[in-house]
């Protein structure tokens, strides 16, 4: 009499076996439909991080121009010099070093610090910012160049003229340049020449690979530098 429960049992328990390849790939397939956005959701964020922002710094004597990608690593330009730098562990902040002596560690959002090897360490100010977009900050004009490195700004809000030449070695202001057409022109303090032009045409730099919105030209008295430069709102 016990004999047909049993067989009623395995009965159903090869029916609920027969069953259950039937339903685990429904549920496999559901799983792999649900990861697959995760992917391409990873790579559209890497793509945007290659990007990089890029920040202008003050760091005493020198000019430094910092690209972050994400918070793995940072490009540092300084002059002719380049520095390709990765995150490193730091109590605040943001640290990237090259792992040959030279670090750059940003503190908040204006601050760093740049050490090189064989110098002394210098504290560092952001001086204008932009984030890839082809702005440059309140800048009327922003240009810059590398061999030797060279820095000119065209305030946007009171226009005047800043120049800084061979790595920060010679600077000159113009308080009241006169705008044409293609540039800025007027005498400095000292009665130097200088003439900040540029030409409405794409321009690459040549040590960090940044497109630039044109090219730029430089006439500090009779010598010429050569880079390239953005536009800002005034």
């Amino acid at each position: 009499m016990r004999v047909i429960p049993s067989l009623l049992a395995a009965s159903l328990g090869l029916a609920l076996s027969a069953c259950q390849p039937a339903q685990t790939p429904a549920a496999s397939n559901a799983g792999d439909a649900a990861a697959t956005p995760a992917p391409v959701a990873a790579a559209a964020d890497g793509g945007g991080d290659g990007a990089g922002n890029q920040t202008l710094y003050r760091c005493g004597d020198l000019d430094a121009r910092a690209t972050f990608n994400g918070e793995e690593a940072a490009t540092v330009v300084i002059g002719g010099r380049s520095f390709a730098m990765s995150s490193e562990r730091a109590a605040s902040g943001a640290k990237y070093g090259d792992g040959k002596g030279n670090s750059f560690w940003t503190r908040g959002n204006d601050d760093a610090l740049l050490s090189l090897k064989g110098e002394a360490d210098r504290e560092c100010n952001a001086v204008e910012a932009t984030e890839g977009d082809g702005s440059a900050g309140n800048a009327a004009f922003r240009a810059t160049g590398n061999e030797p490195g060279w820095l000119a700004v065209v305030d946007g809000d009171s226009p005047g003229l800043q120049v800084d030449v061979d790595y920060g070695e010679r600077r000159f202001t113009v308080a009241k340049p006169t705008e044409g057409a293609d540039g800025w022109v007027g005498k400095a303090a000292d009665g130097t020449d200088i003439k900040l032009s540029f030409q409405r045409t794409t321009c690459q730099d040549g040590m960090s690979g940044e497109t630039f919105e044109a090219k730029a030209m430089l006439a500090v008295g009779t010598r010429q530098y050569h880079g390239c430069g953005n536009f800002g709102g005034k």
